[in-house]
């Protein structure tokens, strides 16, 4: 069965990592070292998404889905291949499940909240608008059941400590507008404007709703067949990757910054369906996502304008 070879493959993720090394090696004009920390900057997202899975068993088989459809969306995410500031947020998305996902049932984890709330921070010091997420991420502490009055403060303190440093700096520098330029409109909501996206923009985000839709149905669907662990942790991506793939339709001229929170949670459910939904139904529908990925790594190097 195709689905359960290439889900078991021990080859797979390398050979999703030559097809991702192709679509950044081929498409742009010319390489850049721009171009080469970008593509490193996303492998190590994709390592790290995989290490995830092996330290919180989020598959119940030996498979290195999860990290393997991350890279096979961001093959054709041109808009992500150079080195920028979305590759942070990519990478703290990543690295916030860590310490989040330790803290199940853990009300004393002050420094996991610390950490998890640290790196949603970091990632806010390039695109302010993430702070909106944060009662999001009080509510996934809920549901992972380690709420509490400290939790809650050591929260707080970890969404602080970048903008202490940024205090230092613009104070001693005398340039406080590197701080206070970071909130102006970060209350207000523009009307969408689609008008900045390219074709590729609405292939990518079209592709990644739709792995991360099936993922999600076949998830609930059996919700039964994983541990109350691995279920909560999988609520809590369903939870932030719904809310990130709403926040890219009502605000999608911010989507440089919003791709890869919606690409991160899409990666973790779509490989959980793609690892251990087995059926006749179920492999038709990954050799189409299969054929839908590849061919949208193949769009860019089309001879016409995208």
């Amino acid at each position: 069965m195709f689905q359960k070879s290439i889900a078991q493959g021990r080859f797979t993720l390398a050979v999703v990592a030559l097809i991702a090394l192709v679509a950044w090696t081929v498409l742009p004009p010319d390489l850049s070292w721009r171009l080469l920390l970008g593509f490193l900057s996303c492998a190590v997202c994709v390592y790290l998404l995989t290490e995830l899975n092996n330290a919180f068993v989020l598959l119940r088989i030996n498979s290195r889905m999860i990290g393997s459809t991350l890279a096979i969306l961001l093959a054709p995410a041109v808009m992500l291949h150079e080195l920028q500031t979305a590759h942070l947020i990519l990478l703290c998305s990543v690295v916030a499940y860590y310490p989040l996902f330790a803290s199940y049932q853990r009300p004393h984890a002050t420094v996991l909240s610390y950490l998890a709330f640290l790196a949603i921070g970091i990632s806010s010091t390039v695109f302010p608008q993430l702070l909106h997420f944060v009662p999001v991420c009080w509510i996934a502490q809920i549901m992972l059941r380690t709420m509490s009055t400290r939790i809650w403060v050591a929260s707080l303190l970890g969404i602080v400590t970048p903008y202490c440093f940024l205090f230092t700096y613009g104070y001693c520098t005398d340039q406080m507008a590197v701080l206070t330029d970071r909130f102006v409109g970060l209350m207000r909501f523009d009307q969408p404007d689609y008008t900045s996206w390219t074709l590729m923009h609405f292939v990518v985000a079209s592709l990644a709703l739709l792995h991360f839709l099936i993922g999600s149905i076949d998830f609930l669907r059996n919700i039964h067949l994983d541990k109350t662990r691995t279920r909560c942790n999988y609520y809590v991506v369903l939870l932030v990757g719904s809310l990130s793939f709403a926040w890219l339709l009502l605000q999608p001229q911010h989507a440089l910054f919003i791709l890869p929170l919606c690409l991160t949670n899409t990666a973790i459910m779509s490989g959980h369906f793609s690892a251990q939904s087995y059926g006749k139904v179920q492999n038709i529908v990954v050799v189409i996502l299969t054929v839908l990925s590849l061919g949208a790594c193949l769009l860019p190097i089309l001879p016409f304008h995208l």
